[in-house]
């Protein structure tokens, strides 16, 4: 049966697990290992002592691991990317004393395992991928409710928007938040705490370039003290181009722009009206170009990022 993750993580106490055979896949793979970890403590707090790392690549009759420790009565077996998988063997245990913890981080939904794993009614399946939006929330509301910290609206988004979706720098960030040293946060202090929070001042950037607006210099002026600024200006700009390329329709340029810009929301779903594949590639050449240069001349990224943001060939109406 399938259980998600972040049940495991939040809810792990609540379960009892009257078998404990468990598939962990995915290609998450700290997620991977952080599922395990749970798992192991979880069932060593039932008296499962030993455990045995099984090298094979194959679990079968030949390398089951089932001899008695001299140790332990109980013991919990772990597979790594086994290539072959003899389900009949899963019949021959005595769960009362064994528990089975496979890992695997090249398996395809259509394989056979994950299949059996999915369906069968006592045995488990976790699948461990990227973060999206709503498990990075059901994390945030879960820790901020716990620790009893308060978040503003504003940054509430923003850290959604601003945070990793690998499982291990998501956790990070919700660490830095837990042992920040105010309940009360607002989202100048996020811009500090967070790894890869971008500043509304590059954010702005982007709106002032497509609207040719000559304000764009003197922010640069305020923006720009070194080459890894510019780079960060592109990488942003190349966000937004994401955005505008990935949304089918009005409806969901709304949904995926990050709610904590909520005041360059009507600007965007503007741009957005005017979008077309054509400038959107055009745009992205001209980044490219762009960091070509700056890698050649790094010490020249101030007059590079300028002439790049005053270019007219960026967004061309035709």
């Amino acid at each position: 049966m399938k259980i998600n993750p972040e049940k495991i993580i939040l809810e792990s106490k609540d379960f009892h697990f009257k078998k404990k055979i468990f598939l962990i896949s995915g290609n998450e793979e700290t997620l991977i290992k952080k599922i395990q970890h749970i798992l192991i403590q979880k069932i060593r707090n039932e008296g499962f002592g030993e455990i045995q790392k099984n090298i094979s690549k194959k679990i079968s009759f030949d390398n089951n691991n089932l001899n008695d420790s001299l140790f332990f009565k109980s013991k919990i077996i772990l597979y790594e990317n086994p290539k072959e998988v003899d389900q009949k063997y899963f019949d021959t245990i005595n769960y009362t004393n064994t528990a089975i913890i496979i890992c695997h981080t090249n398996l395809a939904n259509s394989s056979r395992i994950k299949k059996y794993f999915d369906t069968h009614k006592e045995f488990f399946s976790i699948s461990c991928y990227k973060l999206s939006r709503n498990i990075k929330k059901i994390f945030l509301d879960f820790f901020l409710n716990q620790h009893k910290i308060q978040l503003e609206n504003d940054c509430y988004w923003f850290f959604l928007d601003n945070t990793s979706n690998h499982y291990q720098l998501f956790e990070n960030e919700i660490t830095k938040l837990i042992n920040y040293d105010k309940k009360k946060i607002i989202i100048g202090d996020l811009r500090l705490l967070l790894s890869n929070s971008d500043s509304e001042e590059i954010d702005n950037l982007f709106f002032l370039m497509l609207e040719k607006n000559t304000e764009i210099i003197k922010q640069a002026h305020q923006t720009i003290n070194s080459s890894s600024d510019s780079y960060l200006i592109l990488q942003r700009i190349k966000f937004f181009l994401g955005l505008l390329y990935s949304a089918k329709n009005i409806d969901e340029a709304i949904e995926t722009f990050p709610k904590y810009l909520f005041k360059y929301k009507k600007k965007f779903l503007s741009i957005f009206e005017k979008t077309n594949t054509k400038k959107i590639a055009g745009a992205l050449a001209l980044i490219k170009k762009t960091e070509l240069l700056l890698r050649k001349h790094s010490s020249m990224h101030q007059p590079i990022s300028e002439r790049f943001l005053l270019n007219k060939e960026f967004w061309k109406t035709k």
